[in-house]
Parts: structure tokens; sequence; C-alpha cells
């Protein structure tokens, strides 16, 4: 297999699954910039996601890998399950990194009116980010009460 080191933004793959668009605009994105698909990369996936002002992504766990965070730009908060069901809040500050091991819930969220959060995410030892593959399960929606970073 031939690979493709160098991926640009605009040939990124496009993950659909995590696109959500309000009123015909895009307001949460992930694209994968290495991976099985983007170049050939076997055991690791890179993604760009974005959070648009008070945009959010439910509780849920990975199974199967480890996820790495990095904050590019914005104020974003991450809930962390601390305990069986039990979820605390940091705040994301622009080169801030995070380390998600195998199994911890967690959630994101964009609690700016404003700006978009810019997030790249690392998969450990999984060659992209469909669910089925980093064993994705849901955790369920973001309670008012869990939101304690405003």
């Amino acid at each position: 297999m031939t690979i493709k080191n160098v991926v640009r933004l605009g040939e990124s793959v496009v993950k659909h699954e995590f696109v959500y668009a309000k009123n015909g605009v895009t307001t949460f994105e992930c694209r994968e910039l290495i991976s099985r698909e983007a170049n050939g990369a076997e055991s690791v996936c890179v993604f760009k996601a974005v959070f648009g002002p008070r945009e959010e992504h439910a509780k849920h766990k990975h199974t199967a890998c480890d996820e790495i965070v990095y904050c590019i730009s914005g104020r974003g908060v991450e809930g962390i399950e601390v305990g069986p069901g039990k979820f605390e809040e940091i705040e994301y500050f622009p080169g801030m990194t995070l380390h998600l091991p195998t199994g911890v819930g967690h959630y994101t969220r964009n609690p700016d009116y404003f700006e978009n959060l810019h997030l790249i995410g690392i998969f450990v030892g999984v060659p992209d980010m469909n669910k089925e593959t980093t064993g994705y399960v849901s955790l369920g929606p973001i309670t008012d009460a869990e939101k304690t970073v405003a």
C-alpha cells in the first residue's frame, strides 16, 4: 500500500455521522486528517473537530482506543467521568492537551455564544474514527446539572 504523507484539510475525509447542522448551517464537523481512508494509516487516526457556538457532543466512551485531544483555539469544556455516572467538567484553552484512556466516559461542549471551538483529536491504535472501530458507546445526553463551567 502506498502511504500518502501529506493530507491537506481539503483532502481530509469528512465523517458524515459526525456532522450536525441547524437551520442549514453546519454547527459541528469532524474530518479525518490521518487515517486508513485519508492516507493509509493503520494504527492511528488524527482528526479535526469544529464545534460551533453552544454545540455539544453527548456523553460517550470508547472501548477500543485511547483518545488524545489538543485545543487549537476557542473555549471549550470536557466533561470527564470520575465515578459511575458522575462527570466533572474542565475548561479547554488553546494549547491544552487531554488524555482520555480507553473506557473513560466523556463529553465535549462549546459554551461560547460567538466563537467556534477547534480541536485536534487522536485515536490511538485504530485506523479511523468510525463508531464501530473505536468502540463508541453512548452514555446519554448532557444534563444541565452537569454543566458546571459557564
